[in-house]
C-alpha cells in the first residue's frame, strides 16, 4: 500500500468588508485580491469579465491536480452552469455542463499568476475571446484542503486491483468572521466543534481505506489472479464546490461518487444555500408561500421541457419517471431565481444523470414570501 497522503493549500485571500454581518461594499474595500492561478496548488477564486460581449462570473477551484471544478454564470440571468477541466502543460480547457450532446461548449486558455484566465470560449456554432480576473470582492473567502490515498486488494500481488479514494473540501479563511466561520464550518461538517481541516479532510478517505482492507479479507487472491478483477477496483470521490458567491449568499455543493463494483458507480450533489448575513441555511418553507409545491410543479415541468427539447403535446412520463415535476429540498437560490436539483434516478434513469432546473424569480414573485 502506499503511504497515504495529504496535500492542501490556503489560497491566498483578502480580508474583505463581508466577513463581517454587514454588506461587504459599505466601506473600507481592501485593495484587490490576487490569487497566482499557476502555482497555488490548489485554490477556490471568483473571476469575472466578459464572454461575447455579455458580464459573467466564474467561480473556479482547483480541487486537485490538474481538475478543476466550479460554475460560472452570465450576471443578466444568474443561472449557475456547472463547470469541469484539466491542464495539460501551461493550456487549460474548461468544459460547461450542456444538456445538448451535438456541441461542446469550452473555455480554452492560459491562467496566470497576476490572476487572469485568458483565451477563447466555444460554443454555439460560434466562439468568442474572453479576460477574467480574479475578483473576491462582496463574497466569502474560502479555502481548499484535498487528501488522497490507494491501497492493493492483493499486496503481493503486481496487477492488483486497487481502491482509491479522493476528497477535497472548502473551508472558511482564517481572516474570516469567527461567528461566520463557525456557522459555514457547521454547515460543511455537520459540527461547528471541528476547527481542524486536516484531519476532516483525511476522514473520509481514511474510511474508504478501512472498509477496503475489511472486505479484502474474504478474497480468493488465486481466484483474483485467474479471473477478471475490474469489480475490485472500487473508488470513492467527494469533494465541494462554490455555485454561487455574493454576499449574503453562499450557495455550496457536496458532490459524492462510489464504485464498488457492479454495473455502475453511483453519484449524485447535494446543495445548501446559505444567509450569511442571517446565518441561516435557506430552504424552500423559508422562501415560499404554503402551498409552493404545487405551484412550482408547471414551472418545473416547463424548465425541464425546455432544458431537454421536450415538446409540449409529449408526456413527460415518456423521458422521466415522474409525470410531473416537484420541488424537492435540493435547493438553489441566486440573485436571479431558484433552482430545485434531482439526484440519478429520483425523477429519472441513471443514465440521464443529475437534473437541475433554473427558475426565474421573475415568473414566481407571487409565491415568495
Amino acid at each position: 500500500m502506499k503511504r497515504a497522503f495529504l496535500l492542501f493549500i490556503l489560497a491566498t485571500t483578502a480580508l474583505l468588508s463581508c466577513h463581517n454581518n454587514r454588506q461587504p461594499e459599505e466601506k473600507n474595500e481592501k485593495a484587490p485580491v490576487i490569487i497566482p492561478l499557476v502555482t497555488t496548488p490548489f485554490y477556490y477564486a471568483q473571476l469575472k469579465g466578459q464572454v461575447g460581449g455579455r458580464m459573467i462570473t466564474m467561480q473556479l477551484l482547483k480541487l486537485a491536480p490538474h481538475l478543476f471544478r466550479g460554475y460560472y454564470s452570465y450576471d443578466s440571468a444568474g443561472v449557475p452552469i456547472s463547470i469541469w477541466g484539466s491542464e495539460d502543460s501551461d493550456q487549460v480547457k474548461i468544459y460547461e455542463d450542456n444538456a445538448s450532446k451535438e456541441e461542446e461548449r469550452f473555455f480554452g486558455g492560459k491562467l496566470t499568476d497576476d490572476g487572469y484566465f485568458m483565451g477563447v470560449w466555444h460554443g454555439d456554432s460560434t466562439s468568442f475571446h474572453f479576460e477574467l480576473h480574479t475578483d473576491m470582492n462582496k463574497c466569502m473567502p474560502l479555502n481548499i484542503y484535498y487528501s488522497t490515498d490507494s491501497v492493493k486488494l492483493v499486496p503481493s500481488m503486481a496487477a492488483s486491483p486497487v481502491g482509491t479514494a479522493s476528497n477535497s473540501i472548502i473551508w472558511p479563511d482564517s481572516s474570516a468572521d469567527s461567528t461566520l466561520s463557525k456557522f459555514l464550518i457547521q454547515e460543511i461538517t455537520g459540527s461547528a466543534k471541528i476547527n481542524d481541516p486536516h484531519k476532516y479532510v483525511r476522514k473520509a478517505v481514511d474510511s474508504f481505506v478501512l472498509g477496503y482492507r475489511l472486505a479484502a479479507r474474504d478474497v480468493d487472491s488465486a481466484e483474483i489472479a485467474s479471473t477478471s478483477s475490474a469489480s475490485w477496483n472500487w473508488t470513492a470521490e467527494n469533494d465541494m464546490k462554490v455555485v454561487w458567491n455574493t454576499w449574503p449568499l453562499l450557495v455550496i455543493e457536496k458532490y459524492v461518487y462510489d464504485f464498488t463494483g457492479g454495473a455502475h458507480g453511483n453519484w449524485g450533489s447535494s446543495y445548501k444555500t446559505l444567509d450569511l448575513a442571517k446565518k441561516e441555511v435557506l430552504t424552500p418553507e423559508k422562501v415560499f408561500k404554503p402551498g409552493y409545491k404545487e405551484a412550482l410543479a408547471p414551472f418545473l415541468d416547463k424548465a425541464f421541457r425546455k432544458k431537454f427539447h421536450i415538446d409540449e403535446d409529449e408526456s413527460l412520463d415518456q423521458s422521466l419517471l415522474v409525470k410531473t415535476i416537484t420541488p424537492n429540498n435540493n435547493f438553489i437560490m441566486t440573485d436571479k431565481g431558484v433552482a430545485f436539483s434531482y439526484s440519478p434516478y429520483e425523477i429519472g434513469p441513471y443514465a440521464l444523470g443529475q437534473v437541475t432546473l433554473f427558475v426565474p424569480l421573475s415568473e414566481i414573485k407571487n409565491l415568495m414570501k
